[in-house]
């Protein structure tokens, strides 16, 4: 393999497949990027075998080929390189690459290629195509309440399904958080989907998606679902199973009802949260005509906050986890929040002021 390309851009290619490099497999060739020069362009995988990133960039192709670089290592020696055209070289018999630049060159010892899984092919049709922005505002909202619990790995994913109407769902839950996403897409669907997809792979795809309205494939098989964004392919084994009906744990009675600023809320809670300890993460807000009574007392000190909001109802002392608390509250992603509550015990609902395509739910805990 040799090729030349421009070393700011291949850094950046670089640093997206990294995200799928597998730090702790068994298998050494896993640890690495896949290089792969052919047709003028430079095509780079990384997988730790439940899900992979493939992208592709412009390069000038003098001998087609590939190599298997460890990855810990071409990221560092990238990021140092001059912000010049590189000249890569891979030596078949050694499988050892150079990276050329100015008059020096700095080489890496690979693996074989034979040894790297295979990408898998695309179907043929994709089974939607949706705005970059819509599906990462619909992420940021669930992705806060998925699991992650070895022991159940159901809720270790998003629950996706885009139904006969077009409208796309996304719920997400650890048993002690839930967020349920929908939105009415314009464009018919290809295809329906009901599927579990894993919470890592879709953090990944949170922060390769630009909040912009260009769209972009979803393709999905019996066991996999891709997400082709531009130059980027990301792949994903599906979770196997059915998602538990979130439904039989939304309240449909309340005892007490608020309107409340989001910022005040979180800035209070962050102000809690400096005084967390070990033995001490949750903290109390009593709900009560005219202001909310936040207070949390610990070995470390003690705080008591009062915030102004709209109350009907009856007052109640409920205690929260911070974390989940201030988690919960930054992906609704508005302004003011509604907060219904049907008891001291039982799972507490948040709904934007401003959209009925979204809520979330927080299981109180006890202190």
């Amino acid at each position: 393999m040799h090729f030349t390309a421009a070393k700011n851009e291949l850094n950046a290619l670089t640093q997206i497949c990294l995200r799928a490099v597998s730090a702790h497999n068994p298998m050494p060739v896993l640890s690495c990027l896949l290089f792969e020069a052919r047709d003028n362009q430079v095509i780079l995988t990384a997988t730790d075998l439940e899900w992979a990133v493939r992208g592709s960039m412009p390069a000038e192709t003098i001998i087609e080929g590939s190599a298997a670089i460890p990855g810990k290592y071409i990221t560092g020696m990238l990021t140092r390189l001059p912000d010049i055209s590189i000249d890569v070289i891979t030596d078949i018999s050694t499988n050892n690459t150079s990276f050329g630049y100015h008059n020096s060159e700095m080489t890496l010892h690979g693996y074989p290629t034979e040894e790297f899984p295979k990408f898998p092919d695309l179907p043929e049709q994709p089974a939607l195509k949706v705005s970059q922005n819509i599906f990462k505002a619909m992420l940021k909202k669930v992705l806060f309440a998925v699991a992650y619990d070895e022991h159940r790995p159901m809720f270790n994913g998003i629950n996706i399904k885009l139904s006969e109407e077009t409208v796309l769902f996304m719920v997400a839950t650890d048993t002690r958080k839930l967020a349920v996403c929908e939105e009415k897409l314009i464009q018919p669907a290809g295809e329906l989907i009901n599927v579990i997809v894993p919470g890592k792979a879709l953090n990944e795809l949170y922060r390769i998606l630009e909040p912009v309205d260009d769209e972009f494939n979803i393709y999905v098989t019996d066991s996999k679902i891709f997400f082709e964004i531009n130059n980027i392919c990301l792949m994903s084994r599906l979770i196997a199973g059915t998602y538990p009906d979130y439904r039989i744990v939304v309240p449909n009675q309340f005892l007490c009802e608020v309107r409340a600023s989001v910022s005040a809320l979180i800035d209070a809670s962050e102000r809690a949260l400096s005084l967390v300890s070990a033995k001490r993460h949750v903290f109390n807000i009593k709900f009560q005509p005219g202001a909310l009574l936040v207070y949390f007392n610990s070995e470390a000190g003690r705080i008591r906050e009062e915030i102004e909001v709209d109350f009907s109802g009856e007052s109640l002392d409920v205690g929260f986890n911070i974390r989940f608390f201030i988690d919960l509250l930054k992906a609704a992603d508005t302004e003011e929040i509604i907060i219904k509550l049907s008891g001291f015990k039982n799972p507490a609902v948040f709904k934007p002021v401003d959209g009925e395509n979204y809520f979330s739910i927080l299981v109180p805990s006890i202190t």
